[in-house]
């Protein structure tokens, strides 16, 4: 084992399972994804997903199974539903590296690595209990094994592109198929290679056996079992509408998605002026290269026209556009006289200016959260990013890429770990569900909701929670039972006057405008 892959395995392992098991499962789509895995495993159910009690159409069942096994083995908490992401997290760095290594060299491989490893916004997908770490990582080893296959003569590898792809399926839906299909069709145009025989080369019949044997029982299995409501449900109203309509309040603007994937890689997307013109003349004669920068651009222009945007959504091109970084900054590597020429210097000034204001960025975003404001000291912590875009600035300045690519790949990973031990936690404890549960002291008291609740409150409970569709059968319910505990909300506590019933906490909910009120009977 060489000592790169040392360093990657390390440093991915120490980044993606930091202190999984000590927050809260409290992030809106985390809390509704862990509690339906939770439901299907009490249930002992592996076909129909649902969230207290209800149908949940969001997303096929592949992280449903991923975290029914680690319950089975670990029990139900916050560890188990989010080993699964922390292992895809893992595996994705290194299907990186290894077919990097073997495509484009060992300098790109390693650096691209370290690229992905730097990421907070990747660090912080891959702690969380969501679909996007299976989509990511199946999409990841789908694609390089259809390039890898198709450079190196390698045809077996065509077998482990399709079931890749089927289980990216089986992750996120047809969204799998459609990047699939628009980056290997525009791959082949590019190459003048779209042909009947290539097509068959590329054994586009096995796979698509292989993909019906892999992905249609279970959409068979539960489109009976719901007498289709999941299949309309899934298709029409979180795919066709989720890209031709704003959904849940997540619009955006047309270069959001750019936005993101470049954000998503700082400090080494400083790099992405000079990268592109460089990536962009390599493209022409460099097959690999050419693949990761369509990979890269169909993710990228099919969210610029979608309505609907969330800052994961992109995240499946992040790995190629590591890809291509790691190529850039590898040929700078081996040239190191062209970094005056193309004035790298710059680039890492303004990183030193960009990284110097992040604190005060952090200081007024958690001003912006009342529970949150004493904790605004935590935005000093931001300052190690400065540390290392001055150590890569002196660097770059000596021409020495790979101590630049080191100097910010520490100060990431620092800054990270210091993210989750540190900061993260206590931000944890702000939030209202923790804050809330010592005081429903009761247990024989059942707890209930009114109108909306956070979806949180599930799996802290370990149960589904009923609800009370209206105040009058909350009064009704209040003269047959003991007593109980109701979450609701606190635009609607003036319906529920009548109850006389005493409010025992109130929160506001962390990054959100609703407040949690918790009432007891």
């Amino acid at each position: 084992m060489n000592k790169n892959l040392i360093v990657i395995l390390v440093l991915s392992a120490v980044v993606y399972s930091a202190n999984t098991w000590k927050t809260s499962v409290y992030v809106l789509d985390e809390a509704r994804n862990a509690g339906c895995a939770m439901e299907m495993y009490q249930r002992n159910d592996w076909v129909v997903p649902t969230f207290n009690g209800e149908l949940r159409t969001d997303k096929p069942p592949l992280h449903y199974y991923l975290m029914q096994l680690s319950y089975r083995v670990f029990g139900i908490n916050a560890f188990s539903a989010r080993l699964y992401a922390t292992v895809m997290g893992l595996l994705t760095v290194l299907v990186v590296y290894f077919f990097g290594r073997k495509l484009a060299g060992e300098q790109t491989s390693f650096f691209s690595a370290l690229i992905l490893i730097s990421s907070l916004q990747l660090a912080v997908q891959f702690h969380l209990a969501v679909p996007d770490p299976c989509l990511i990582f199946f999409l990841t080893l789908g694609y390089l094994s259809f390039i890898y296959a198709y450079l190196l003569q390698k045809s077996r590898f065509y077998y482990l592109f399709y079931v890749a792809i089927s289980l990216a399926t089986l992750s996120k839906g047809p969204v799998a198929i459609l990047f699939t299909g628009l980056t290997v069709l525009i791959f082949l145009v590019a190459q003048q290679n779209f042909k009947v025989k290539t097509l068959l080369q590329i054994k586009v019949p096995q796979g698509i056996l292989i993909f019906l044997v892999l992905v249609l029982p279970w959409y068979i299995l539960v489109g009976i079992a719901t007498e289709g409501e999941w299949i309309e449900q899934f298709f029409f109203k979180h795919n066709i509408n989720r890209f031709t309509s704003t959904m849940e309040g997540h619009g955006g603007f047309p270069l959001a998605s750019f936005v993101i994937v470049i954000g998503a890689l700082v400090p080494f997307s400083f790099f992405f002026p000079q990268a592109i013109r460089n990536i962009w003349h390599e493209q022409k004669t460099n097959p690999f290269i050419q693949f990761c920068l369509i990979a890269t651009g169909v993710v990228v222009i099919f969210f610029a026209f979608s309505r609907t945007i969330l800052p994961n959504y992109p995240e499946p091109a992040l790995p190629f556009f590591a890809l291509l970084l790691g190529f850039y900054l590898s040929t700078i590597y081996a040239r190191p006289e062209i970094i005056k020429k193309q004035r790298l210097h710059v680039n890492a000034i303004v990183y030193v200016i960009v990284s110097m204001a992040i604190p005060f960025a952090v200081w007024i975003g958690l001003g912006y959260e009342e529970p949150l404001r004493d904790l605004r000291y935590s935005a000093g912590y931001f300052s190690i990013l400065s540390l290392g875009a001055f150590l890569g600035l002196y660097f770059m300045i000596r021409k020495e890429i790979a101590y630049v690519v080191y100097a910010y790949t520490t100060s990431s990973v620092l800054l990270l770990l210091i993210f989750f031990y540190g900061i993260y936690p206590r931000i944890d404890q702000q939030n209202p569900v923790l804050q809330s549960l010592p005081l429903m002291v009761h247990p024989e008291k059942p707890v209930l909701y009114y109108r909306d609740f956070n979806p949180a409150f599930v799996f802290a409970l370990r149960h589904p929670i009923n609800a009370i569709g209206t105040a009058r059968e909350a009064e009704a319910y209040s003269g047959s039972a003991a007593g109980f505990y109701l979450i609701t909300q606190k635009r609607f506590l003036s319906e529920l006057e009548s109850l006389d019933a005493r409010v025992i906490f109130e929160g506001k909910d962390l990054f959100e405008s609703r407040t949690t009120l918790i009432l007891e009977k």
